[in-house]
């Protein structure tokens, strides 16, 4: 085989690693477990998530395969959707039932008018406390890792977003279950919303259950579970384009001369026809459709901050 040919076959074959996977992570494993078994299924070293799933969870996972690693930070500005179970009347040392469950008040007057009332305190722009079973990082370790040690430490609220919390149903009892529909932000902990809608009903709560089924643009009922994923002919045929990762970008389309430019890291002046209502950052895109570059585009001078066209 020539050395232009045996190029041309490596060049494929890295297109082939590079993209998205709409993981069903099940309940039982971690997040990182999950992403160890897309390493194993691709043979690619470079693998990342987006937006940790905790071990009691499960639902929608986005795997970044290839360069895509490098749009993570993208995946986390965009809104997460939550079905979750919270159980009133119970407290626990982690939010949920990892940890040692123990009883709270009595939640057998409180009504699903109640609860509703109370979820309306936590819609929009709020500030939450990271749990200390969290993979939020103090001096260099994670929290869960601190936790585990009996090691307990102050850690500073956050600001978080919940874009709306809606009560889809309601079972009443000395421990009560409130099932949430919730779209949050980054930033969010459901295990905090939990614990916290519990306190301000006066009975204390906990998760007993989530499920992510939204995440941006990618949905549950179209993700792969990791068995299914191993068990395709050719998992790279469920692998998704880059742009799914910022689909809430603007999206320039630009020609072959341009998207060659913005390749080597050029700017490129837009066309009037594009120009007068762009501004910040946006998604390029070649003729082809596929994702060249994150931009910023400023007085109708676009410049490229993140080339990824391979």
């Amino acid at each position: 085989m020539s050395e232009g040919v045996e190029h041309g076959a490596a060049a494929v074959a890295a297109r082939r690693t590079v993209g998205i996977i709409a993981l069903d992570k099940p309940a039982g494993i971690t997040s990182f477990d999950a992403v160890r078994e897309v390493r194993r299924i691709f043979g690619e070293r470079r693998v990342g998530h987006a937006g940790t799933l905790d071990p009691t969870a499960s639902g929608l996972l986005p795997i970044c395969v290839g360069r895509a690693t490098r749009l993570v930070d993208y995946f986390h500005a965009q809104p997460k959707t939550y079905h979750c179970i919270v159980r009133l009347g119970e407290r626990s040392d982690t939010f949920d039932t990892e940890g040692a469950v123990v009883a709270g008040g009595d939640a057998s007057e409180l009504g699903a008018d109640a609860v509703r009332t109370a979820l309306r305190g936590f819609v929009g722009e709020i500030v939450q406390t990271p749990p200390m079973h969290s993979a939020v990082r103090h001096s260099g370790r994670h929290l869960y890792e601190l936790a585990r040690e009996g090691v307990e430490v102050e850690r500073a609220p956050r600001p978080a977003v919940i874009h709306s919390a809606e009560l889809v149903g309601f079972r009443a009892g000395r421990v009560a279950e409130a099932e949430l529909v919730v779209v949050s932000g980054k930033g969010a902990y459901m295990r905090v919303l939990a614990a916290e809608l519990g306190d301000a009903l006066g009975t204390g709560g906990l998760l007993g259950w989530l499920s992510r089924t939204r995440y941006g643009s990618l949905r549950l009922e179209d993700a792969l579970t990791p068995v299914a994923l191993a068990a395709l002919d050719d998992p790279a045929t469920a692998l998704l384009p880059l742009d799914v990762a910022v689909s809430h970008l603007p999206r320039i389309d630009v020609g072959p001369q341009h998207a060659a430019l913005i390749r080597r890291g050029q700017g490129i002046w837009l066309p009037r026809t594009v120009q007068p209502d762009a501004a910040g950052e946006c998604r390029v895109m070649d003729p082809a459709g596929d994702l060249v570059a994150i931009a910023e585009i400023q007085s109708g001078l676009l410049r490229p901050s993140k080339v990824l066209a391979g």
